[in-house]
């Protein structure tokens, strides 16, 4: 809030220095001050007093083109849940590495075979659908972007196969429409950027958090 008001400051004396109005300048303030407001949101799904596991299953073309980012997105999404979800039991990211690794064929059995096999109450379940770090046909620009359906498996469901709930989470970085060139940014800042941005939205699913009222205007960088 600091530098919001910093931000607030700043068009104070631009709009004085331009001789414009003092509505113009409130109304200017008022905006900047919506743009970064933060709204709570409870758990979509709920974890509380549950083990879960969670598993991410990626395309095989993804994963030669982008190694290791099952891995990261995996031990991501769970170390927020460990972190902020309220009494719930994370299974280390390794042993479920380790469970799919001797596992070969676990993306076929029964979902609810999956989470009683892991051992655990719910599983989290990642499919990766895409994962970019440029558009299509130009590695001139910087647009990363990733999507994934993201399926709730109860060990304890009335039906063998299938999610109780399913969810879509899209993440891009950086912000439309500031895309990035390669002199101006490179590999590895945008791949940090859309992982940590994909991790969260996916994670808010299962905690009570803060988000931006309008993540299109919100700026992370006006915070203190």
């Amino acid at each position: 809030m600091i530098r919001v008001c910093t931000v607030i400051a700043a068009i104070v004396a631009i709009s004085l220095s331009a001789g414009c109005s003092v509505f113009a300048f409130i109304g200017a303030g008022r905006q900047a001050m919506e743009d970064q407001m933060l709204i709570e949101k409870p758990a979509e799904y709920s974890l509380e007093g549950l083990s879960v596991a969670v598993v991410i299953n990626t395309d095989l073309s993804l994963l030669y083109e982008h190694q290791g980012i099952s891995n990261v997105i995996a031990e991501g999404v769970a170390g927020r849940i460990a972190m902020y979800a309220k009494d719930v039991t994370v299974l280390h990211p390794n042993i479920v590495a380790q469970w799919q690794f001797n596992t070969p064929q676990w993306s076929a059995m029964p979902s609810t075979e999956i989470a009683k096999s892991l051992e655990v109450d719910r599983v989290i379940y990642i499919d990766l659908h895409n994962y970019s770090l440029t558009p299509p046909g130009n590695q001139w620009l910087w647009e990363g972007y990733c999507s994934a359906t993201i399926g709730i498996i109860e060990s304890d469901s009335y039906e063998d196969d299938g999610f109780a709930d399913m969810y879509d989470i899209q993440a891009s970085f950086p912000r439309k429409p500031n895309y990035l060139t390669r002199e101006e940014a490179d590999k590895g800042t945008i791949e940090r950027g859309l992982l940590a941005n994909f991790i969260k939205k996916t994670a808010w699913l299962f905690y009570f958090h803060e988000e931006p009222k309008h993540p299109d205007r919100y700026r992370p960088e006006l915070e203190s």
